[in-house]
């Protein structure tokens, strides 16, 4: 094997040797700025170690099973829980994410949608989120899709009407809702795919109207949750 010499001509062993040196200090201070500014996600990736299976096995604590309890309201536990209105056939099925399985990144919710309704005030997210609209019968769930539904998204409040399968990316801090499901002709399987530990939300327009905002038409609105205090 040769070997190439990368020593320049001209250079004196003094001169090399510097040169080598700040190259080995530059590589040393770059991998410092990069474990700096590279946040250490391994806390977020696998469920803590102290956490035990219930079960006694090794990797139990992995798995989220139903309960086969009868569904409760504002169940963040639970696979089964009774949707906010009736609107939702119910049970409806949610993996709430870390608050169900310690360590888990990301949440979802399959909800089936039998008659129209809209809620959601604007708001953003610190995670990505899909929205996922499904038609909810087998075994098409995309030639069964028969709704109008409605999505304003970004600060400039720009409408969009889904009429057939649709997948929707919402980049973390992207305004987006109101949500409209406008007219619902066969029931709509929704998934809500968010990547985060845990749902949050920031609302993005102070004291947002529901009741007052042009929706285009008659609505049937609905809000759930704690009431906002004044």
């Amino acid at each position: 094997m040769r070997l190439v010499n990368t020593r320049n001509k001209g250079t004196t062993r003094r001169g090399f040797v510097k040169n080598v040196a700040a190259g080995a200090g530059g590589i040393a201070l770059a991998n410092s700025l990069g474990e700096a500014l590279t946040p250490d996600q391994s806390g977020l990736m696998a469920a803590p170690e102290e956490t035990q299976s219930t079960d006694g096995t090794k990797y139990g604590r992995y798995f989220l099973s139903d309960n086969r309890q009868p569904p409760k309201a504002m169940d963040f536990v639970s696979l089964n829980s009774l949707p906010p209105f009736p609107e939702i056939a119910g049970p409806q099925t949610y993996f709430r994410g870390a608050s169900a399985l310690p360590g888990a990144t990301a949440t979802i919710g399959w909800q089936v949608f039998i008659a129209p309704v809209c809620w959601e005030t604007p708001h953003v997210h610190k995670y990505d989120e899909f929205l996922i609209f499904l038609g909810a019968e087998l075994p098409d769930l995309c030639k069964s899709f028969d709704a109008e539904i409605d999505l304003w998204m970004g600060e400039e409040m720009e409408k969009h009407t889904i009429t057939s399968t649709t997948v929707v990316f919402i980049p973390k801090g992207m305004q987006h809702c109101p949500l409209n499901f406008r007219a619902i002709r066969k029931p709509v399987l929704f998934h809500a795919l968010y990547l985060g530990p845990n749902l949050d939300r920031s609302e993005r327009v102070p004291d947002f109207d529901l009741n007052t905002f042009d929706w285009g038409g008659p609505v049937n609105l609905k809000t759930f949750g704690p009431p906002k205090k004044k």
